[in-house]
């Protein structure tokens, strides 16, 4: 018995060495990464501060697929995340809760402070994980799938201060019309879906580990004002003829895994949520390590996703001698006017 409890251990000594070795591994190789100036794609022209006819929506982006639209009356905000936790916490599955004092001052920094909706894209940690805290902060309605409202209700969010919806069902906030339709997660696994998929089946109640947010539906969000229509797509994945008859002159569009699926993928991609569509102009997000704080932008290492070669395939897309479709990296916190002095649409 005693040798059988000498093996157990010594088991036991090996695999948890193998799997510090590994963590360690990880986090070193986590730092070498390509640079933002290495991206083949220019930073966004942030547009005309007013056209002739009363253009005002501005977006700005606040990393990873947080999008704060504001036309000076109403704000829309996609997914509202602004925790950031440690690459070690993810990779030991840790449990994770939201970065109140970031919250904050993220509210406060971005004047935050006429939100009518916050719109999860999915319910993984990095798009929901905040949702419920900035709701009960700004009495801001958060829509999204059954995961979300248990997310919501882990935060206690007031029951009427959430709602899910059924794709294709509409929402209007001041002049804004929001419209959450279903699409995928980007593959992540070998049978094609997402890591952590399925459902929260219960109220969420933080902190939890990153295993406990289940991705649920992934949306494209059609966000429709009188002045223009933008997509708001916070994964690279995609429903073959979803779009169809759906048109947009912008999208902001997650390129975070397009490298691992290949070009021909990310082709496709583009083909059915800018092309179908018709945008005129593209602005790439998620493509930010969410493990750098709040503001502090960088790559992903190449090991993990290889933005810069997602980000040459995206400018080829662009180029295609039918198209005129401008593509234009945000700037974290600038204010952009994506429906400002658009380029011309081609006839398809």
């Amino acid at each position: 018995m005693r040798l059988l409890l000498r093996r157990c251990f010594a088991v036991a000594a090996v695999l948890l060495i193998l799997a510090i070795a590994v963590v360690a591994l990880i986090t070193w190789r986590w730092q070498t990464r390509p640079l933002l100036a290495e991206l083949p794609i220019p930073y966004a022209d942030s547009g005309d501060s007013g056209d002739a006819n009363g253009e005002q929506v501005t977006v700005t982006w606040l990393g990873i697929s947080t999008l704060l639209f504001d036309d000076g009356e109403t704000q829309i905000l996609t997914d509202a995340t602004f925790s950031r936790p440690k690459l070690h916490d993810l990779l030991l599955f840790q449990p994770l809760e939201s970065d109140y004092a970031t919250i904050n001052r993220a509210l406060d920094e971005f004047h935050i402070d006429r939100l009518a909706a916050i719109i999860p894209l999915h319910s993984h940690f990095d798009h929901v994980m905040d949702a419920g805290h900035v709701a009960n902060r700004t009495d801001a309605m958060v829509l999204g799938s059954g995961s979300t409202s248990n997310v919501a209700r882990g935060s206690r969010v007031p029951v009427d201060q959430y709602q899910t919806l059924k794709t294709g069902e509409p929402r209007f906030f001041g002049d804004f019309t929001v419209t959450l339709l279903e699409s995928r997660h980007v593959p992540q696994l070998p049978n094609g879906n997402p890591i952590f998929s399925g459902v929260i089946t219960k109220p969420l109640v933080q902190p939890a580990p990153v295993s406990a947010w289940h991705s649920d539906f992934t949306y494209t969000v059609l966000i429709e004002h009188p002045t223009g229509k933008a997509i708001v797509q916070g994964s690279a994945g995609f429903v073959a003829d979803q779009l169809n008859g759906v048109t947009a002159d912008a999208v902001f569009l997650s390129i975070a895994g397009l490298a691992t699926q290949g070009k021909a993928y990310a082709e496709e991609y583009w083909r059915e949520i800018v092309l179908t569509t018709g945008a005129r102009r593209v602005y790439p997000i998620h493509f930010d390590d969410f493990t750098f704080p709040l503001g502090e932008v960088a790559l992903f290492p190449a090991i993990v996703d290889d933005i810069v070669v997602t980000a040459g395939w995206i400018n080829e897309f662009a180029a295609a001698p039918d198209e005129k479709i401008e593509v234009g990296l945000p700037v974290f916190g600038k204010p952009l006017r994506p429906f400002s002095s658009l380029p011309p649409q081609e006839v398809r």
